[in-house]
């Protein structure tokens, strides 16, 4: 059995590194991400990473290709046999690390399965849709998806549109549309994403016949929360909501990137 290690920050995980970790799983039988310490980080680039490396550990650990993370250990050695080969993605820095291969991100692909929808509609059990921006993807989106999770059987993430934030927003995502839907495509807890083009919800009931809808609970007894239950109720889905957290946001990261 080849084990390939994948040596990365993996700092605002992007789709270039979900498709080299994609790409070291189609030449092993199992992926280990080696995730680089903040000082580590920071001995390498001059600056601490965005994303604390628990956090960080964290995130690519739930990535589908990935069979275990851990922090790299420069005094530890990363080969356990012969068979075995360290890589890292090309133009990201690992310091004087020992790497056997450089990986360039491939060409995008799209992220919008059909056979994987289709699966997920015709399984058995609860199937759950949680729509969101999904924008420079970190820990607060993963603890979203694992807690829509923890209450339907398959769970089907709906990605906004550009032009659909915007509008929502006054301003473009950082992460256009089609690699925020490979990113959370990537997530082993996710068993399909769509293109969620429109406000009312409607719309992606029809493609998606989802049971129930998750939203954070902002939108709890609002006029749209009201709204989005009524249109619910009318095609026989229903309404979770989930506390609203504020531990990082999109927004936030945004402002950190700019001071940057």
């Amino acid at each position: 059995m080849s084990t390939a290690f994948f040596l990365s920050a993996f700092d605002l995980v992007d789709v270039g590194d979900v498709d080299v970790l994609n790409q070291a799983a189609e030449e092993s039988d199992r992926v280990e991400a080696l995730v680089l310490s903040d000082e580590a980080v920071r001995q390498v680039t001059g600056k601490l990473p965005v994303i604390p490396a628990k956090e960080r550990l964290e995130i690519v650990g739930a990535i589908r290709d990935v069979s275990d993370a851990d922090i790299f250990d420069p005094h530890r050695s990363i080969k356990r046999s012969v068979n075995d080969i360290v890589f890292a993605r090309e133009s990201v820095g690992v310091g004087a690390a020992p790497v056997d291969r450089w990986i360039a991100p491939r060409r995008l692909r799209p992220a919008s399965d059909m056979a994987s929808l289709r699966a997920a509609k015709t399984g058995h059990g609860v199937l759950g849709y949680v729509p969101g921006a999904w924008d420079r993807f970190h820990i607060g989106h993963l603890n979203l998806l694992r807690r829509a999770r923890q209450h339907c059987d398959r769970l089907v993430v709906g990605v906004v549109t550009d032009q659909e934030l915007y509008n929502a927003k006054g301003k473009m995502p950082m992460v256009p549309l089609e690699e925020r839907m490979q990113v959370v495509a990537a997530m082993d807890i996710v068993d399909a994403v769509v293109v969620d083009f429109s406000t009312s919800k409607l719309d992606v009931w029809d493609r998606v016949h989802f049971d129930v809808l998750f939203k954070g609970d902002d939108w709890k007894g609002t006029s749209k929360g009201t709204q989005l239950e009524t249109e619910m109720l009318s095609v026989g889905a229903s309404v979770h909501y989930f506390p609203y957290t504020a531990h990082t946001s999109s927004t936030a990261l945004r402002q950190i990137l700019a001071g940057r």
